[in-house]
This record gives structure tokens, C-alpha cells and sequence, in this order.
């Protein structure tokens, strides 16, 4: 069911997904719901920034044209991830449906939707949160497939460049860039722990 899916979601090639993603929803012939390349429109730079309605109608704004571009590119950044987080939260919930502590407060006559939600879940998020800390600097530095296959100037391109060229200043630039992120990311993931579970504190 849900585990075939998820696993079938995860192991689709980045590459394939931008592909498919392109052809279906950017494409003349099929939906042409998306734009194909960039990361912005031309005439979205006179725009102001959030979107409004104007006599001559609905004016997209910078802020709507941004996000209307980066619909696919996230889309394919991002499925593999969350396609692994599903699975390891199926995991970690059934793990702990049946442990001690639920079998204790199912005893105390707590039903069963709140021994789910107000227990095995916040006590299932605790390995999620370890593995969600590493996926922020994965998802901000870019991907050079998917910067290619979109048409995008990003960290990952840019990176590549760097090493070409042999320009030390800028490797070194995205190296600390990219270990500020990870930092980042376990920070926000400290902080969610203690959000989780009581018995975390830093005190």
C-alpha cells in the first residue's frame, strides 16, 4: 500500500522526475501550468511585490511569479526526502503503538485516537526530527541536475564554476555557506526536540 508507494516516490532518479515534471506540466501539448526555465519572468522585475488587482486585472506581483517558478524545481528537490520521511514515520509510529507507555495510558482509559496523536506520535517524531536536520542544507545549497534541468543559476552551478575555475575564495565561500546551513538545521532541530519531548531540555 502506502510503504510500496513511498518507496516506489523514492527511488524515481532526480533526473527522470525533472523530466516527466517538464513534459507534463510545462509543456504546449499537455497542462502548460508552469514555465519551463528560470526562476523569474522578465517583466515580473517591474512588478511591485506582492500581488494585487489592478484595472487592466490581476497583477501577479514579484512575490507570486517567484513562487509560480519554483513550483517544479521544489517539487523535484524535495519528493525524495519527504518520500523517505514517510516511510520512517510509518516506522517509528508503529514501533511505538505497541510499547509500554501507550499500553499504560490505553489502561487509563485515554481513547485511542489521543494515545495516537498526544503520545506514540510525539514520541515518533523524535527520529524524524534527527533526520529532517540534515535535509535544510541539502534543500537550500541547490542541486546542479536540477538546476540544469530547470534552467537555473544556482549554489550547485555555481559551485561546480568555482572548482573549474579554480577560484579558492569562492569554494571556500560555498564550503562555509554550506556547513552554516547544516549548523542551522541542527539548531532548528535541538529546538524542535524539546518542542516534542518534555524530557529534553537544555537547562
Amino acid at each position: 500500500g502506502m510503504g510500496m508507494s513511498m518507496l516506489a516516490l523514492w527511488s524515481i532518479p532526480t533526473m527522470l522526475a525533472g523530466v516527466l515534471l517538464l513534459g507534463f506540466f510545462a509543456n504546449v501539448q499537455y497542462f502548460q501550468w508552469f514555465p519551463t526555465a528560470g526562476i523569474g519572468s522578465r517583466e515580473a522585475q517591474d512588478m511591485p511585490f506582492l500581488p494585487h488587482w489592478e484595472q487592466t486585472g490581476f497583477v501577479r506581483g514579484f512575490l507570486l511569479d517567484r513562487i509560480w517558478h519554483l513550483v517544479l524545481p521544489v517539487i523535484c528537490l524535495s519528493y525524495g526526502g519527504f518520500a523517505a520521511l514517510a516511510k520512517l514515520t510509518r516506522t517509528s509510529i508503529l514501533e511505538n503503538l505497541y510499547s509500554d507507555y501507550a499500553r499504560t495510558a490505553r489502561a487509563k482509559g485515554l481513547a485511542e485516537e489521543d494515545v495516537l496523536w498526544r503520545h506514540v506520535f510525539r514520541n515518533s517524531l523524535l527520529p524524524l526530527i534527527t533526520v529532517s536536520a540534515g535535509l535544510l542544507p541539502s534543500l537550500l545549497a541547490g542541486s546542479l541536475i536540477v538546476e540544469n534541468i530547470f534552467s537555473i543559476n544556482g549554489m550547485g552551478q555555481l559551485a561546480v564554476e568555482a572548482v573549474k575555475g579554480r577560484d579558492r575564495e569562492l569554494v571556500l565561500s560555498i564550503t562555509w555557506v554550506s556547513g552554516f546551513l547544516t549548523l542551522i538545521g541542527y539548531l532548528i532541530a535541538d529546538f524542535c526536540y524539546t518542542l516534542a519531548d518534555p524530557r529534553v531540555t537544555y537547562d
